[in-house]
This record gives C-alpha cells, structure tokens and sequence, in this order.
C-alpha cells in the first residue's frame, strides 16, 4: 500500500517584531500562521456615507441614527466599478453589502450605525475597519483618515463632512457624491496599498509619516 504524504504545514510568514508591540492582545512570535480578511468573500466593497444633518443638530453620538444619509458611495472590486446610493436606493446597497467584505474607515463607528434605519443588521455583515485597525496597532486614538492618506498615498481629503451637510441643505446632490467617491476612492487606494505592501504611513505633523506594519490579505 503506497504511504499516504506528510501533512502539509500551513504557510508561515516572519514579521517584523515592532508589529507585535503595538498588538495588545497578541504574543511576540516570529513566525506567525497569517489569517486571511476574505473568509467568507472573495471580493470587498468600500463604502462611505454622507449624512443629512450633523451630530449636534440630533443631540449627540448617541442619537446617530437620526442622522439620515443623503448619499452613500461604494467600490466593488468584484466589477472594478464605483457606485452612488441616493436615499430612495440604499437597499440597494445594503444587499451588496451582504455579498462582500465591507471595507471602510470608521465604518463601524459611524458608517456602518447610520445605515441600520434603513434596514441594515450589522451582526449579518463581514467587515474591516481600517481605523480600527490601525488605532489598535498604534495604540492612537483619532486617527483621522486626512493622516493616512497624506503619509501613505501624498494625498488627502477635498472636503469634508460639515461641508457635504450645507451641500445637501442647498440641494448640491452631486456635488456630495463627487465628495464621497473621493473618499472612497482614498480608502480604497489606502487598503490596496497596505495589501501589496505590508505596511501603510501616518502623517499627522510636518514630521516623517510613521510607517506602520499591517496584515490586509
């Protein structure tokens, strides 16, 4: 009888050890068994949102589901496409969601909570947060997006979230979903290169960015 072959051992990656000291809940290791983000998907879908009205105009964090979106945008790396979610279609959106790895910043602190009024369960969805990641490797809190962006990809934000709200005031629909595509199109940019490259930088001085080892595959 011809002898059954040796298991194979999983493939095992050496990382830098400063990845590990900002890995709270992780021992040092030098060789790691990676886990992979797409378990459960082969492709991901950035998303962003745009809201209706501001925080203090619904009295405060804890009432963020009266925020309303105006606009929401998404990338598919399944079609290679970008997509904008007028109010009247975020099922639309929400049913994507569900067949992706939902990728963003803040996602599940702000994005992600806004959207649940509209149908959204999030216990249902597969996500990464980029912020979240990063503040538990760098242990900063506030990370904005404008310092990973600008260290990692020499490029920032064009406008911002207070602006998009007097856009929606004014009836500018466009104009927000110009916006949003943007910062999708920097969130994905920021994912993608943290995959192929293994580390991405924040800048939030005049200073050198800070490069930061990460695990996105």
């Amino acid at each position: 009888m011809t002898p059954s072959p040796p298991p194979v051992a999983p493939t095992r990656i050496k990382l830098n050890p400063s990845f590990w000291r900002h890995a709270s809940c992780v021992p040092f290791s030098e060789d790691v068994i990676p886990s992979s983000l797409f378990l459960k998907h082969r492709h991901f879908l950035v998303i962003d949102v745009e809201t209706q009205r501001l925080v203090q105009d619904v009295g405060g964090w804890d009432n963020i589901a009266k925020l309303g979106i105006s606009v929401a945008c998404a990338y598919d790396s399944k079609t290679d496409q970008f997509y904008s979610f007028e109010e009247n279609k975020l099922k639309d959106l929400i049913e994507l969601c569900r067949d992706r790895l939902v990728v963003g910043y803040n996602i599940r602190g702000f994005d992600l909570p806004v959207m649940v009024p509209y149908g959204l369960v999030q216990k249902d969805l597969d996500v990464f947060d980029i912020m979240y990641d990063l503040q538990a490797l760098t242990r900063q809190q506030f990370l904005k997006l404008e310092a990973v962006a600008r260290g990692t990809l020499g490029t920032g934000k064009s406008a911002d979230g207070l602006q998009a709200v007097e856009w929606w005031k004014t009836g500018q629909i466009q104009r927000i979903i110009d916006y949003c595509t943007q910062d999708v199109k920097v969130t994905r940019d920021i994912f993608q290169f943290g995959r192929q490259n293994g580390f991405v930088r924040i800048q939030r001085s005049e200073n050198n960015p800070v490069q930061v080892p990460v695990q996105w595959n």
